[in-house]
């Protein structure tokens, strides 16, 4: 049933979108009638487009299902951007239109837009596509490097403590190694003394990931004093996609048997509802917590952080990573000191990230809830369309002094 709503919605985004292309190319062609291809091509070239993911939501998890879902991101990336490049282009030529003609609403009807106007409309929208794609694919393979420095004694650490975390390397159909061995070959170059992965290592499919040796191999490559310590994401099962979207019921969406042994052959250490004390660091414990949407072994509700801290050194501070940055409010009560989070990817793409800063409790950054703490990063790969408009991808920094 919410597979067939979910296609009833991209079907009726297609049709709203080829009527709306065909209005605009027949303004720009009607002059020239005897090339019927040009109203039919672009039309038929959207509605592809469009079908693209649906196709790979339908096809069993596979070469077949791969292709289509890597080429449907890159068309849903093209598809929203042209329409919002379209949108922003008439709503400047209607302005336009108001003050070079005057007059009302009346008159502006009577005005409708020329030949011109519209094929302009559709040469901006394209040409804006093209470029905001071009470089949002090449930004979103740019790791960046985002520092924070806190007091140590905010963990009870007894000396300085250089930590990094990572999250939402959303290893896929549409990766390739480069962005993660740049992404390694910044973690080395500062120096850490602890890595922390805050999950979602692949994009819903263990099996879509092309030579996990390949990537455990470049991992492997990650330098920290004190070793690599890792949560799951709610990606980090095998379900279906539309357009980045699931259908199944999270009962359904369980993990990879292949996923543990790879996440072990990468050098990580592997954290669910647990908490371990770190050798070689005094004064904090870290816990690492199951994802909350998406448990991922058959467990429905991942334990409370009460239940998780149950037994722990009450004389040692708390460390808490998990992939969503949920239950903030309680941290300070349960006894947390920081949280590390990931997840929203800080929107993404624009404009996500707006509405994230707008309506997420905590998108992206450093934030105090009461005496405890938490930073989320913006992740290092992409989800979906694989552009980064208007966020980064990064590794986090966090310097105890």
């Amino acid at each position: 049933m919410k597979l067939a709503i979910m296609m009833a919605i991209f079907g009726s985004i297609a049709v709203v979108g080829a009527v709306i292309l065909r209005f605009l190319l027949i303004k720009a062609v009607d002059r020239d009638r005897d090339h019927p291809l040009r109203v039919r091509i672009p039309i038929i070239i959207l509605l592809i487009m469009v079908a693209l993911p649906i196709i790979g939501a339908l096809v069993p998890d596979g070469p077949v299902c791969w292709f289509f879902q890597k080429w449907g991101n890159i068309s849903i990336g093209f598809a929203m951007y042209f329409y919002l490049s379209l949108l922003f282009a008439s709503i400047i030529a209607a302005i336009l239109i108001l003050i070079f003609k005057g007059g009302g609403a009346s008159k502006l009807e009577r005005n409708k837009p020329t030949g011109k106007v519209a094929k302009a409309l559709l040469y901006v929208s394209l040409i804006s596509t093209i470029v905001i794609n071009s470089l949002g694919m090449m930004h979103a393979t740019d790791v960046k490097v985002t520092n924070y420095q806190l007091n140590k004694d905010d963990l009870g650490l007894k000396e300085p403590l250089r930590m990094i975390l990572i999250a939402d390397l959303h290893i896929g159909v549409n990766s390739g190694t480069e962005v993660y061995e740049r992404m390694v070959d910044r973690i080395n170059e500062q120096d850490a003394d602890l890595v922390v992965i805050g999950g979602d290592l692949v994009t819903s499919s263990f099996n879509a990931m092309k030579d996990p040796e390949k990537y455990a191999s470049i991992f492997r490559e990650i330098k920290s004093k004190y070793g690599v310590y890792a949560v799951y994401g709610n990606h980090d099962v095998d379900e279906p996609l539309l357009g980045g979207f699931t259908y199944v019921k999270k009962e359904k969406a369980l993990r990879n048997p292949g996923m543990e042994p790879w996440v072990r052959s990468c050098g990580w250490n592997l954290l669910e509802d647990e908490v371990t004390e770190i050798p070689g660091i005094e004064g904090m414990v870290l816990a690492g917590r199951r994802d909350k949407e998406k448990p991922g072994d058959g467990i429905q509700e991942r334990e409370t952080i009460t239940e998780l801290l149950k037994g722990r050194n009450p004389e040692k501070k708390v460390l808490l990573l998990q992939h969503e940055p949920s239950d903030l409010e309680e941290l300070e009560a349960d006894g947390v000191a920081l949280s590390l989070s990931g997840h929203t990817h800080d929107g993404q793409i624009f404009p996500g990230n707006v509405y994230c800063r707008l309506f997420l409790d905590q998108s992206y950054g450093y934030k105090e809830w009461g005496n405890a703490k938490a930073i989320v990063t913006s992740g290092v790969g992409f989800y979906g369309p694989p552009l980064r408009v208007g966020t980064n991808s990064e590794i986090t920094v966090i310097d105890f002094i």
